[in-house]
């Protein structure tokens, strides 16, 4: 009986925790990378290139429309495509279409934000993430300088996007923000999560 308590007691501290909160994105995002990685060794990363180049515009083009819907749909994940863009673009040109992607998306989350308000909002985050959203609001709200948002935005660029288009701050105040925030964010999964599954498949 008592062990029986004790499994219980740990549960229930581990839902009042943010431990589910941060344990859960990593197992989703190594399942993703895995998936990947299994992926582009079936197929075959030079055959997947070659694929990439012969469909001329067409791929760069739907790789930016996925990745800006990956920040506006919050739910969704763009790290795994970025990471997935390095490999099959290469390094330079991914990180441009992912860097343009970046400022598409986040400037269309300010947007709607700061058009339509949270109510419109609440669709696009999905409810998991309301309380995310009100914390990085009522940290905005008391620090609002250009720095604090470029050191905030790596945390979460896609909510943090929604959130600062719920406040009184311009949003070219945020571009600046953003772009140098994305240029962090961006270089690091591609030139360092894509060079990690280059390896992956290699082997």
């Amino acid at each position: 009986m008592n062990f029986k308590f004790k499994i219980k007691k740990i549960f229930r501290l581990i839902k009042k925790s943010n431990f589910k909160k941060i344990l859960f994105p990593i197992i989703f995002a190594v399942f993703i990378y895995i998936l990947i990685t299994v992926g582009l060794k079936f197929i075959g990363l030079e055959r997947a290139q070659i694929w990439i180049k012969n469909t001329g515009n067409w791929a760069p083009i739907l790789f930016v429309i996925l990745c800006i819907m990956s920040l506006v749909l919050a739910p969704l994940s763009g790290s795994s495509l970025f990471i997935t863009g390095g490999t099959l673009f290469g390094k330079e040109f991914a990180f441009i279409l992912s860097f343009v992607a970046s400022i598409i998306g986040c400037s269309i989350n300010f947007w709607i934000s700061k058009k339509f308000g949270r109510r419109v909002v609440c669709h696009f985050l999905g409810k998991n993430n309301l309380g995310e959203l009100d914390k990085f609001i009522s940290r905005l709200r008391s620090r609002h300088s250009i720095l604090y948002i470029t050191f905030i935005m790596p945390l979460s660029q896609d909510i943090v996007s929604y959130a600062v288009g719920l406040t009184k701050i311009k949003y070219t105040h945020f571009l600046i923000s953003l772009i140098f925030s994305a240029t962090v964010v961006v270089g690091g999964y591609i030139y360092i999560g894509s060079s990690l599954l280059e390896v992956l498949i290699s082997n």
